[in-house]
């Protein structure tokens, strides 16, 4: 590492490019990401853009590019939607910040130009790292051969001291261990991740245990490094290889949270199968998404591939766009499949057979997208195999599901954009569904009883913009944890919900006709956002205190809210509120008590006249914006015990004539936006403000 800490020269002022290339598995990734946390403490912003390639090839380079320029922006709200960063505000921002990039896994240049795009440059001694297995493309980028570094294969002191470390926790390896780390390390030859692999599957295990499965590994021809691989693989026992399998052809890259649910769901111990998978090396988790190297994915497609080389059909998995298309076209799929995922994008449209799931028995994985309006049920659909867990179908085509499928062992069912107006009738056992989305959905009318869910998590009904009622059954839902209803424009009432006590963010931005909002009769702990956005609400319940854990409350635009519960100061756990927009607001209530972890509120454009003097009572308060507020004719006079207060914007106040007197210094306000307001003078008092 000492040598390209060298090259990379912290400290110097210039900008400058780095580039790691070698072959997959050598340890590209690996120095990249030891570097970046060697250093990272000397930069202002710091990001880890992880593999590229793969985001390219799942066509989510653009949401990888927003999270980068948001987090190097520190801007969460930040959305660049054109292919190049064309403000000049954010050029210029840009170039002031002392950044560390690290851009991995880089196969082309188009890749580097699309998350970089616009960008002229960075702030002086700013930092990129770009790693690839070709060495052109580190060219093409621009940087110079000087800034180059090829990285080699391990050494032989190298070796031992991974592997040691690996298969026997210790770096002073005795001399039996030393022994069988030179017969592992001729097969290995010099590989960072077959070393890895090798040392992760043979530790915790007898002496005889270990000198049994090196002489099997012994077998492997030199320089294969898959079949290396592959004896890892021989290790795991029956779920894990069925898992190892499962995350290789469906879910590399996922959330770890969704991929256990799925797996939960499919396989008895998937909890400690997914840590030993870990704990082999053979998959990772970065940011709490699932990582496997594409070298054990190539090995995982080809153990499928081997199980029936010429007809896909009667594989356990078909993940390959035109094997999964073939097999559907020819209605000839069997028992033997139990996942099928099918990419529409690039394929001509599919009418499937009202038969097409009949024979796939065990079928539990069915994942059709970029699919709308490109597979066809002209004669509908029979049924689902009844052992599914997982069903996405990116615009299903039909107003229902079919009436003979059970869904007692399904945990997800996805059907975003779908043709659907009611799911089914009657009731369902519906005891391992965990999670609804029909996010756009824009024929569904209503949602059947959901009683029976009991184990419902999450519910995302986004942009349902015709429906019009939601079932009863909600409030017994216990382990609810997410309600999205955002662009339900039809929706006029909601159902009392307080007994979800395991609530933790409801989503009601933009249903322009949701006139009221139910009373909580009872506290509810683990609420935390409440967004009520754009809707036609002209008040808040009294009980809204009952909301003990709220933390982030949205009345954005409301603007038939006329008043707010003068009950609101006891949220005590609430930190930010907005009310920016709520143009027939005149009155803010009394704070009666302290409110000590709100640090932002926002009355921008009310009709308030005046805030309360009990407005010190938020002691936490650090950005206070009343921009806008036409009707503000004054300010309370113990504004100046907002001792932590570091931003107030009073633009556009028009009406505002006086600035009260700033009676004891305030140390932390740093911004004060007095524009377009009837100011005629400060107070002397003003250079209280000590650090403006």
């Amino acid at each position: 590492m000492q040598e390209v800490l060298s090259l990379f020269q912290d400290g110097f002022p210039d900008f400058r490019m780095l580039g790691f290339w070698g072959m997959g598995g050598i340890g590209k990734t690996t120095l990249a990401d030891a570097i970046y946390h060697h250093v990272s403490n000397g930069f202002q912003s710091c990001y880890f853009l992880a593999n590229v390639r793969e985001h390219d090839e799942r066509r989510e380079l653009f949401n990888l590019r927003q999270k980068f320029h948001s987090t190097i922006l520190e801007d969460e709200n930040l959305s660049i939607s054109t292919p190049t960063i064309g403000s000049g505000f954010l050029k210029d921002r840009l170039s002031k910040k002392k950044v560390l990039i690290v851009c991995d896994d880089v196969s082309k240049l188009s890749q580097f130009e699309f998350l970089f795009g616009g960008i002229d440059r960075f702030g002086p001694g700013s930092r990129v790292i770009v790693t690839t297995r070709n060495k052109q493309v580190l060219i093409q980028c621009g940087i110079d051969l000087d800034r180059i570094y090829e990285v080699e294969e391990l050494d032989e002191d190298e070796s031992v001291q991974l592997f040691c470390q690996r298969a026997f926790k210790s770096s002073h390896p005795i001399e039996y261990q030393l022994e069988l780390s030179k017969m592992v390390l001729s097969v290995a030859n010099g590989n960072l991740l077959a070393i890895r692999l090798i040392g992760s599957s043979l530790c915790g295990k007898t002496k005889s245990y270990q000198q049994s499965e090196v002489k099997k590994l012994k077998q492997v021809p030199k320089q294969d490094i898959q079949e290396v691989l592959k004896w890892s693989f021989d290790g795991l026992d029956c779920e894990e290889k069925e898992m190892f399998l499962d995350i290789a052809c469906f879910f590399k890259g996922e959330d770890r949270d969704y991929v256990t649910r799925i797996m939960d769901a499919c396989y008895v111990s998937a909890h400690s199968g997914i840590e030993n998978l870990i704990d082999k090396s053979l998959i990772s988790v970065s940011q709490n998404q699932i990582a496997m190297h594409d070298l054990l994915q190539q090995m995982g497609w080809n153990i499928v591939r081997d199980e029936s080389p010429l007809n896909p059909e009667k594989r356990s998995r078909l993940w390959i766009p035109e094997d999964s298309y073939v097999v559907l076209t020819k209605n000839n799929g069997t028992e033997t499949l139990t996942g099928i995922a099918l990419d529409m994008s690039e394929l001509p449209k599919l009418e499937l057979d009202p038969t097409a799931f009949m024979k796939m028995r065990k079928l539990r994985f069915l994942n059709f997208y970029n699919s709308c309006g490109r597979i066809l049920l002209f004669k509908g659909l029979l049924s689902f195999p009844e052992k599914l867990r997982y069903l996405y179908w990116e615009g299903y085509p039909s107003r229902s599901l079919p009436t003979k499928f059970d869904l007692r062992y399904l945990v997800e069912l996805n059907m975003r954009e779908s043709h659907l107006k009611q799911l089914w009738e009657g009731k369902q056992d519906l005891v391992n569904l965990k999670v609804i989305n029909l996010s756009f959905s824009r024929n569904l009318v209503r949602i059947p009883d959901l009683s029976s869910a009991t184990n419902l998590e999450i519910i995302e009904l986004m942009g349902c913009s015709n429906l019009r009622e939601l079932p009863s059954s909600l409030q017994h839902l216990e382990k609810l944890t997410y309600l999205n209803f955002y662009l339900c424009q039809n929706l006029r009432s909601l159902p009392s919900f307080y007994k979800a006590t395991s609530l933790t963010k409801l989503e009601l931005s933009d249903c322009s006709n949701l006139c009221s909002f139910p009373e909580i009769l009872d506290t509810m702990e683990r609420l935390r956002n409440l967004d009520l956005n754009g809707t036609a609400l002209k008040k808040l319940p009294s009980s809204i205190d009952n909301l003990i854990g709220l933390q982030n409350l949205i009345l954005y635009n409301c603007e038939n809210l006329v008043c707010l519960p003068d009950s609101l100061y006891k949220l005590k756990s609430l930190e930010r509120f907005t009310i920016q927009g709520c143009s027939r607001l005149e009155i803010f209530p009394e704070i009666l008590e302290t409110m000590e972890r709100l640090t932002s509120l926002n009355l921008s454009k009310t009709a308030l006249k005046e805030l309360p003097s009990s407005i010190d009572n938020l002691i936490g308060l650090e950005d206070l914006r009343l921009n806008n507020c036409e009707n503000l004719v004054c300010l309370p006079g113990s504004l100046y015990k907002l001792k932590s207060l570091e931003s107030f914007d009073l633009e556009g106040c028009s009406r505002l004539e006086i600035f009260p007197e700033i009676l004891e210094t305030m140390e932390r306000l740093s911004f004060l936006d007095l524009s377009r307001t009837a100011l005629k003078e400060l107070p002397s008092s003003i250079d209280n403000l000590i650090v403006l």
